[in-house]
């Protein structure tokens, strides 16, 4: 028998396992810090005694990149939420505090995030607080910041872009883009494709400022000169003109297919360049925490993850 593995796993606490989610989450240890209210130190403490403890290096730490999860850090992760998951239900079950739910929560999304997030949202808060009303308001990401910080919104769905100092964001998931093409295009064929290669390209773009600016960011940050653009004003929009082979287009989330509104399909692709995520979370004013947002987050957390499992399968080296 070894005694010190069974040491080992029976020191590990529920604290050094919400760290080790946070981070895995977060991406870094200090937005891991921000999420779980404490110091940077601190989470850098709990996750060394955590590899202590387990015997396995969880993650790879990068000087300018953060943190990556290691092959056995990838094992453990799904267990590591499962565990969360379980004491989270024997919480609930113990208080009974979705039973004491009441009132309204006032929720915001970004625009290109809405038909993926609110109608799971709406399900799953109205299965769990039935006398919870919900108001959705979709809006601009600035529109929607404005909006929590005069307290006409509750918490809002955004990505972390410059989101500012009076509000708390709270990361749920880090979201790789990829890009799509027409179905009969060279670049759906390729299967994967390289920043440089789609450089040679026209950008369809959704206009969002931000949204724009990140995009052309990504060949900015490769050393490419921006592709030419066509903008539209919808990501119904931005397919179909992708469908009809007017150029690409470089998303974020992910649809369950790939026809658009005049039947014609876009392919998935995946790129190849070492890319950096994004970062998907809720904004909320820092002193406005209640039972009813700590349940918004939590579900859409697990609307989150399901969508978002981790990074891309690789697409091999850059051509």
């Amino acid at each position: 028998m070894n005694g010190r593995m069974g040491f080992a796993r029976a020191s590990i606490s529920l604290p050094q396992i919400e760290t080790f989610v946070a981070v895995a989450d977060a991406g870094t240890l200090t937005a891991a810090a921000a999420a779980l209210h404490t110091s940077q130190s601190n989470v850098s403490v709990a996750l060394s005694k955590l590899e202590q403890q387990l015997g396995v290096e969880v993650f790879v730490r990068q000087r300018s990149k953060g943190v990556a999860l290691t092959r056995e850090g990838r094992q453990l992760l799904g267990r590591a939420r499962s565990i969360l998951e379980d004491v989270r239900r024997l919480e609930e079950s113990a208080s009974g505090a979705r039973d004491d739910l009441r009132g309204e929560l006032r929720f915001g999304c970004y625009v290109p995030l809405t038909s993926f997030y609110v109608p799971p949202l709406v399900a799953a808060l109205g299965a769990a607080a039935p006398a919870l009303a919900v108001e959705v308001r979709e809006g601009a990401q600035d529109e929607l910041q404005d909006a929590v910080a005069g307290n006409d919104l509750d918490l809002a769905l955004v990505y972390d872009q410059n989101v500012p100092d009076g509000l708390r964001f709270v990361p749920l998931v880090r979201v790789w883009p990829y890009a799509i093409a027409a179905r009969d295009s060279s670049i759906a064929a390729a299967g994967s494709v390289s920043l440089r290669e789609l450089a040679r390209h026209t950008m369809i773009s959704y206009e969002a400022s931000f949204t724009v600016e990140r995009s052309l960011d990504l060949f900015r940050s490769a050393g490419l000169r921006p592709p030419e653009e066509v903008r539209a004003r919808s990501l119904d929009s931005v397919r179909a003109l992708v469908a009809a082979g007017m150029g690409f287009a470089i998303l974020n989330q992910r649809w369950a297919s790939g026809a658009t509104a005049s039947g014609a399909e876009v392919d998935e692709v995946e790129i190849e360049d070492d890319v950096e995520p994004m970062q998907l979370g809720v904004i909320m004013r820092p002193s406005a925490e209640t039972a009813r947002l700590r349940l918004a987050v939590e579900q859409l957390r697990h609307i989150a993850r399901r969508r978002h499992s981790g990074p891309p399968p690789a697409a091999g080296p850059p051509r």
